[in-house]
Order: structure tokens, then C-alpha cells, then sequence
């Protein structure tokens, strides 16, 4: 019995499939910086993975500003953003975060 229960456990897991990609760290030199009603996006320099765009909701409006100070305080002063996205999440579409090439941003920084 307790083999049978394995197995099934077993077979269920590796029906789902492959796992999604990973939570991910890139690098962004910012070269644009829009806050709309929805919310506040910024353009890298280069693209990664074909992603030019990363985005905010601004209906959490505490955590837009940080990302918006953050984004803005690296872009004047010449710094690379170090941003944490999931590349298979496309639900920023909701807030007009184009498929082919936005992700929402779940962290951001910048250092030295």
C-alpha cells in the first residue's frame, strides 16, 4: 500500500511538468523612467532575454515609491540597477506591462 501511495505521488509531481522558471537577478543600466496612473516602469539600456521594460504596480503606493525612489536615485547617479523579476510571470499585463517585453519588479538596488 505504502509503495502504491509513492508512486502516485511520484507520477502526480512529474505531471505538472517542468518547473517554472526561477525568481532571477539581472543587471539594468536605466535609461527611462515613466510613472503612469497604473504604474511606474523603467527602461534598461539593454535587454535581457528580450525584456527591455520592468515594471510596478502602483496600487501598493508605498512600495511603488521605494521602487520608484530607488530607480530614480541609480538613473542620476549613473549607477546599474540590480532588479529581481520572474521571468514566466506575464500577470503585469493587468497593468499595461506589455508580454513580449515588461516584467513586474519584485526587488530593486543598486550599489557602489
Amino acid at each position: 500500500m505504502k509503495g502504491i501511495f509513492t508512486g502516485a505521488v511520484i507520477a502526480s509531481l512529474l505531471a505538472t511538468g517542468p518547473p517554472p522558471p526561477a525568481e532571477t537577478w539581472i543587471s539594468c543600466t536605466p535609461v527611462g523612467i515613466v510613472t503612469y496612473r497604473t504604474r511606474v516602469h523603467v527602461r534598461c539600456a539593454a535587454a535581457v532575454g528580450g525584456i527591455t521594460y520592468f515594471a510596478a504596480s502602483t496600487q501598493d503606493v508605498a512600495f511603488s515609491a521605494r521602487i520608484l525612489s530607488v530607480i530614480t536615485a541609480a538613473q542620476v547617479a549613473g549607477r546599474t540597477l540590480s532588479i529581481l523579476y520572474d521571468p514566466a510571470d506575464l500577470s503585469g499585463t493587468a497593468i499595461g506591462c506589455v508580454a513580449a517585453d515588461c516584467r513586474l519588479i519584485l526587488a530593486v538596488g543598486f550599489g557602489q
